[in-house]
């Protein structure tokens, strides 16, 4: 869930700033502001919290609409929330906050919560304090997307929008009597409405290449695993619609590997 390592990557970044365990407070403006903001994420007025994100960051999501998909495509609320402290220098002011949240966890598919400590950051503009909140993809959407073939299922949990690659998270089962070996990266094929083709990003970063589907997923029958395939794409790639086919897959004591191809995938305009 893209909060939560936000919260660990930004957080551990402020803990570097700051000498000792000792933050600094928010002036009176700066603290004003990011409880405006906080609150209005919190009362699901995603509209309002956009209006209080810098230039470049609304530049970024373009829309309210595509800002407030990054809560919806994770059943994410923010329930309450603590200011822990601050750090600036001449750039800005880094705030830590303490979240309470709850979201959906699409490993376990069920509701979860969690506390997490989130950095958000507080800069001027020429119209004056804005809020800098980093990180997320700038669209974020939730397909109903599911297939099967030879009792392999492929079930896209979410897809999320980002510069320069799309970030899709999908859970693979085996519901056949045969443990199949799952290789993604090997033929796996993202297309557009015009037949253009995306390639998997195979790199080192934990981030961009989930390492067991790169090496080799082995399923036995009634296992699942949820992980993470990126995209290579356009800066702001923006389909009308989408075809993924995951390949190969080979069944124990199988003659040949076989694809799983999912349903055309309408982009919501």
């Amino acid at each position: 869930m893209k909060r939560l390592r936000i919260a660990t990557v930004f957080a551990a970044a402020v803990a570097g700033l700051v000498p000792g365990s000792a933050l600094a407070s928010l002036d009176g403006p700066q603290r004003s502001l990011l409880q405006h903001y906080l609150g209005a994420i919190v009362a699901g007025r995603y509209d309002t919290a956009f209006a209080l994100l810098s230039p470049s960051d609304r530049k970024y999501f373009r829309t309210s609409a595509n800002y407030a998909s990054v809560f919806a495509a994770d059943h994410l609320k923010v329930r309450t929330f603590t200011i822990v402290g601050s750090k600036s220098d001449t750039l800005g002011t880094v705030a830590l906050v303490s979240e309470r949240i709850e979201f959906f966890d699409s490993q376990r598919q069920s509701p979860g919560t969690a506390t997490a400590k989130v950095a958000y950051g507080i800069v001027r503009t020429p119209l004056g304090l804005a809020i800098k909140d980093p990180f997320h993809p700038w669209r974020a959407l939730a397909p109903d997307l599911t297939s099967s073939a030879n009792g392999v299922q492929v079930s896209v949990r979410k897809l999320s929008f980002f510069t320069g690659r799309l970030e899709m998270v999908a859970t693979f089962a085996n519901r056949g009597d045969t443990a199949v070996t799952l290789l993604p990266y090997g033929r796996t094929s993202l297309r557009d409405e015009n037949g253009k083709a995306y390639p998997p990003i195979a790199s080192r970063l934990a981030g961009l290449t989930d390492k067991t589907l790169y090496t080799g997923l082995r399923l036995s029958p009634n296992a699942e695993y949820t992980g993470l395939m990126t995209f290579l794409t356009p800066a702001r790639f923006t389909p009308k619609s989408l075809t993924l086919t995951i390949a190969p897959a080979l069944e124990d004591g199988g003659d040949a590997p076989f694809a799983i191809p999912l349903p055309t995938y309408t982009v919501p305009s």
